[in-house]
């Protein structure tokens, strides 16, 4: 702001400031806007852009269609000081020669005498005017000072009826334009108003370059500079290329950013390269404590928009301007900022925008804070795919080195049914771990993770018991809020139902429910199909049937096909429905569907080949397969399961169903094992190895199975079954 002048003399005001600025952009005429009735009837015409909105060459067109007297003055620092403004006024004025008289007196701005006199002689002189004029006052946002203010006002309101006024500025701060907004006088523009649409853009490509211009090269334009006038202009001169050129940063280093005091410059050189913030994200980002404030005022200033949900979107030349100024001022700032932002979106429940920004800034700490809780949470949702490209973004020596991120990319790749890179990812993991860090789970944040993946791999886990203990132990150490909670709490009734422990039952029922409250679809979908399949395994056919079937609603509305463990257990469990719902149809596509997802799991989790086999074996049966049936149920018998493991019940299951087809129904459960194997070139010892029995024992089996089938040897036993085939 200026000083005010000697009141005694009379501030002279130079010619530029009377005229219209030249610029090259008069050459394409704004029909679209001045065409509008509004625009045409306006009284007050309020225009207020950023810089380079192309605000002066549409007050030049507009006024130039008024059929009135025009004047012009552009404003300075120098208006602020209301002799000056009013020096001004009465210059463009007189240039004009509208036959306007200078009032008379000695101007001064001492009060009360520039109040109640010079103000009221001023305005009286306007009010002589005897014919409307047009008045166009640029450059506002530089006239804040209050007596300029006051003059303005008194300007506007004296003027002749039929008078049209535009003003014209990056800020209107100060008019009292509410109050001419509600005497129906003012009409507002806007940067949005003044944007080029697709026909201004090809115009002026076509006017201020040297070259054809494609649709291709229009919507290239339109995308990068979202109409700017002043970046369309600019981008018309790099040639065909359109590309953003370095004109285009200096102009807004030059117009829009230093022209700001520098705390408020570097607010937004923050704030911009983010790109898209409110005012709660500023504040986290920038530590600025004025931030509501800075982005109420920069809006005015700034290539910005204020979006109906509160949120304020720069515009994307100048976060690419922002980005690159930061990165050669200040690029630990920058990274810190960006840091700072992902943490937020993080904590706002958007992992996307997180992990962008975590990975923008490169800082390992952001990285190990942001990609593993934004991944578990992502996994969970069958997001698999989003994540591994996350994990594409961050160097493999990163990912390794930290504890964070090797996690994060076990558990991914678990999903994704890659062992190899599980195993890899693992070990890393492992390596970092305190010792001993399995007797206490709650000492590492990670130990309750790590300890549930363990559990559903098997990986360094002696067997079930143990993998249920350490998933057990994993859940009670888990925080009431914990996403994997519910899977937690899937893997310990998993592996109890692996034993056959009687609990596994009631495990799997508070897995599912905890899954359902926790929104973690997936490992409801899982508990409920293993639920179902223990449910049939008991006989309870109905019930277990139900909840396969409740597993499928959920899995189909949540589109889970992209979890590779959720569609494998859901798939043993559909075969199994099938046997008891379903024709044989659908029993076939059950089937074939479990054959292409098992290779992927059967390396993975070690009691998958087990179970499905068992299963396999009693829907065999059912369909008279009976190759199938044995092919199937050694998958079960050779396995290391325990006797009352869930495999072992499915394949109890089968053999009865075995017995009842065919002749064997008289065999009795142990029988059937042992007859089972009888068929093989096992001696009896092998066999009674193969199923935990002496030999006596099967012996005596034996004996007592050439009873019930009328043969006295193994070979006529053989040639029977032969028979049956």
């Amino acid at each position: 702001m200026v000083a005010p002048i000697d009141s005694a003399a009379v501030p002279v005001t130079h010619s530029a400031k009377l005229r219209p600025p030249r610029v090259r952009h008069h050459e394409l005429t704004r029909d679209a806007l001045l065409d509008r009735t509004t625009i045409q009837e306006a009284e007050i015409l309020a225009i207020k852009a950023p810089a380079g909105s192309g605000k002066s060459t549409l007050a030049i067109q507009w006024a130039s269609r008024t059929g009135l007297p025009i004047c012009w003055l552009t404003c300075d620092e120098t208006d602020n000081d209301g002799l000056v403004l009013m020096s001004g006024i009465i210059a463009a004025l007189t240039q004009a020669d509208v036959s306007y008289v200078t009032p008379v007196g000695r101007p001064t701005l001492e009060e009360p005498t520039f109040s109640t006199r010079v103000l009221p002689r001023f305005s009286e002189s306007i009010s002589d005017l005897t014919s409307p004029i047009t008045f166009v006052l640029d450059d506002l946002h530089l006239v804040v000072g209050n007596q300029s203010v006051k003059v303005l006002k008194a300007f506007v309101n004296a003027l002749p009826e039929g008078s049209k006024v535009a003003v014209v500025g990056r800020a209107l701060t100060g008019l009292p334009l509410a109050t001419w907004r509600g005497q129906g006088r003012v009409v507002d523009l806007s940067g949005e108003d003044l944007a080029f649409n697709a026909t201004e853009t090809r115009e002026a490509l076509s006017q201020f370059g040297d070259s054809a211009v494609s649709d291709q090269d229009v919507t290239r334009v339109e995308h990068a500079t979202q109409g700017w006038p002043v970046a369309v202009f600019l981008m018309s001169q790099t040639g065909q290329s359109y590309r953003t050129s370095v004109s285009i940063e200096e102009f807004i280093e030059t117009e829009v950013l230093s022209p700001m005091p520098a705390p408020l410059r570097a607010f937004v050189l923050e704030t911009a390269a983010l790109g898209v913030v409110n005012v709660d994200l500023a504040a986290a980002a920038t530590g600025e404590r004025r931030s509501a404030h800075y982005l109420h005022e920069a809006i005015t200033t700034v290539l910005l928009q204020h979006t109906h949900d509160d949120t304020f979107r720069y515009h994307p030349l100048l976060q690419e301007c922002a980005t690159a100024l930061m990165s050669r001022e200040d690029p630990e700032r920058l990274r810190v900022v960006r840091a700072d932002a992902a943490r937020w979106y993080l904590r706002e429940g958007h992992p996307e925008a997180a992990v962008h920004f975590a990975r923008a800034s490169g800082d390992t700490s952001a990285l190990a804070d942001v990609v593993w809780p934004a991944a578990r949470i992502s996994l969970l949702q069958g997001r698999t795919t989003t994540v591994i490209d996350w994990l594409a973004g961050i160097g493999d020596n990163t990912l390794l080195n930290t504890p964070e991120l090797s996690l994060a990319a076990a558990w991914t790749y678990m999903a994704a049914s890659d062992f190899g890179q599980v195993l890899r990812y693992l070990d890393a993991t492992l390596q970092t771990m305190p010792e001993g860090w399995r007797d206490d789970l709650t000492t590492h944040h990670l130990a309750p993770d790590l300890a549930v993946l363990l559990a559903l791999t098997g990986y360094r886990v002696s067997d079930p018991q143990e993998a249920a203990d350490l998933a057990a132990a994993a859940l009670n150490a888990m925080p009431a809020d914990a996403p994997t909670r519910a899977l937690a709490s899937l893997i310990v009734g998993l592996n109890l139902t692996l034993l056959g422990d009687p609990t596994a039952l009631h495990s799997l029922q508070q897995a599912a429910a905890i899954a359902g409250s926790a929104g973690i679809a997936s490992s409801r979908v899982e508990a409920l199909a293993m639920l179902g399949l223990l449910l049939m395994s008991q006989g309870e056919d109905g019930a277990g049937c139900d909840s396969v079937e409740e597993a499928d609603s959920v899995y189909a509305f949540h589109e889970l096909a992209q979890m590779t463990a959720t569609s494998g257990v859901l798939a043993i469990g559909r075969v199994a429905r099938t046997a008891f719902r379903g024709n044989p149809a659908d029993c076939r596509t059950a089937i074939d569907d479990l054959h292409g997802i098992r290779p992927h799991l059967e390396p993975l989790l070690p009691w998958y080949r087990p179970l499905a086999g068992a299963v396999l074996s009693f829907v065999s049966v059912r369909s008279g397969d009976l190759d199938g049936f044995h092919r199937h149920i050694a998958w079960c018998e050779g396995s290391d399961a325990p006797a009352d493991a869930l495999c072992r019940q499915w394949a109890a299951r089968a053999r009865q169903e075995y017995a009842t087809a065919s002749p064997l129904q008289t065999l009795s459960p142990a029988e059937l094992r042992v007859w089972d194997l009888l068929n093989s070139r096992m001696t009896l010892s092998e066999i009674g190895q193969s199923l935990f029995l002496s030999r006596e024992t099967v012996k005596s089996h034996t004996v007592s199975i050439y009873r019930k089938l009328g043969v006295t040897s193994r070979r006529e036993a053989q040639d029977l079954a032969d028979s049956w085939q």
